[in-house]
């Protein structure tokens, strides 16, 4: 069975200092990654930078795939494509939400949600296996 995809989202990482971010949601409760909607027509790829720049105000390159992760809110079955993004620049968010730039732990830590935390780990596994200090991150 093939699993239709209804969300994207973005494990990012700043390459001048490691840091990954972590966004506030909608309402303020909790923390998260960028993610939402993939609008009729667009790609998982394109929803996931998409979401990056109205939520946070970055602009975001993306490195690899992650894996799809599956959960509920509220009482929807949300199926969600994570991509490893690496930040290249920022403009003007649509949406007022808390950034935070965080290590690994710290973001691990942070991260409201098991199927967040287990993105951030995998990304963050990703860029180990990459080389973080490779000049093409």
């Amino acid at each position: 069975m093939t699993r239709t995809l209804t969300h994207a989202g973005a494990v990012v990482f700043r390459p001048s200092d490691s840091l990954y971010l972590v966004v506030s949601s909608s309402d303020g409760a909790n923390w998260v990654l960028p993610k939402g909607h993939i609008e009729p027509g667009e790609s998982p790829e394109a929803a996931a930078v998409r979401e990056l720049k109205e939520e946070a105000g970055v602009m975001g390159e993306i490195l690899d795939h992650l894996s799809v992760q599956d959960f509920k809110k509220a009482d929807k079955e949300v199926t969600i494509q994570y991509f490893l993004v690496r930040s290249v620049g920022s403009t003007e968010a649509a949406e007022k939400r808390t950034l935070r730039w965080e290590d690994e732990q710290a973001a691990v830590r942070l991260l409201t949600f098991a199927e967040a935390r287990v993105a951030l780990l995998e990304g963050a596994a990703v860029l180990r296996r990459l080389g973080r200090g490779s000049r093409q991150l």
